[in-house]
């Protein structure tokens, strides 16, 4: 099997670690290509820019980040780059089996403390969201079979906010509740590449799921958690920044593949961490 990994950070580069450990043949796409896992084969291609000569894969994992919260890194990464992307494998003749695509819960806009799943309504109010969901429209008229999965807030290694936060005695107000929802990086990985080895398999796949863990959780009882494992005394609340709503993401659909979460919630994910703390 062959997969193209475009957007090969982090989380891509994670994938093609635990590809290439399936005896996958893998190509990844990024701009420090020095910094590509060893075994990943490096492909010069920088979206929104023109593709260079493409390999036949049979995946491709479009897993691109913005370079910063703004509209136009936004429209650049989400949207022109999914738009290239298309145009450049059908100019190609490329025709994966299937493209994942990473997205957001963030095209959600529920604020009420909703459960939403895969089937709720979509009418995001941020730029980001909006963009994202173009985007993935894109993607649902392209060609070839799509699956969308639409990530919570990535935490693990090297993703430590909230930690630092608790540390530096920074807490939300008491009131309103607002639930948070999180997904280890590891997991998250380990999903996508859970899905692609289904789809290999001629398992049936759903177009769109959600990679979050099982227990989304006011972000009040997390930090609170957190405060008490590091011995930090709770501060006085503060109103903190968050894109992340506040609803409760369910990932049932993602579960019923037979994934199982190495880390079902925030307290068996930030337990490594805490270890480091």
């Amino acid at each position: 099997m062959h997969c193209l990994l475009l957007g090969c950070g982090d989380l891509g580069s994670r994938v093609g670690e635990l590809l290439l450990a399936e005896n996958f043949q893998v190509w990844g796409a990024r701009r420090s290509l020095d910094k590509l896992p060893q075994g990943i084969q490096p492909l010069a291609w920088t979206l929104p820019e023109e593709a260079p000569p493409l390999p036949q894969v049979d995946y491709l994992v479009y897993c691109l980040s913005a370079d910063e919260f703004s509209p136009e890194a936004y429209r650049l990464a989400y949207l022109e780059g999914v738009e290239q992307m298309i145009n450049s494998l059908k100019r190609q003749k490329v025709s994966p089996k299937r493209i994942f695509f990473v997205s957001s819960t963030g095209v959600y806009a529920q604020k009420d403390g909703e459960e939403v799943d895969e089937t709720s309504e979509t009418r995001p109010e941020s730029f980001s969201g909006q963009l994202l969901l173009q985007g993935e429209e894109a993607l649902y008229q392209a060609p070839w079979p799509v699956s969308i999965l639409r990530f919570s807030g990535i935490y693990g290694p090297g993703r430590e906010r909230l930690l630092r936060m608790v540390k530096e005695g920074r807490f939300p107000a008491e009131q309103p509740l607002k639930y948070s929802n999180r997904i280890h990086i590891e997991d998250g990985a380990r999903a996508l590449v859970h899905l692609i080895q289904q789809d290999a398999a001629h398992q049936p796949l759903e177009d769109t799921y959600l990679i979050s863990d099982c227990e989304p959780a006011p972000l009040q009882e997390v930090t609170h958690w957190l405060a008490h494992q590091l011995g930090v005394l709770p501060q006085p609340g503060e109103e903190l920044p968050s894109r992340g709503g506040n609803k409760r993401i369910n990932s049932q659909r993602l579960k019923a593949t037979g994934f199982n979460f190495r880390y079902p919630s925030y307290r068996e994910g930030y337990a490594p961490l805490l270890k480091k703390a």
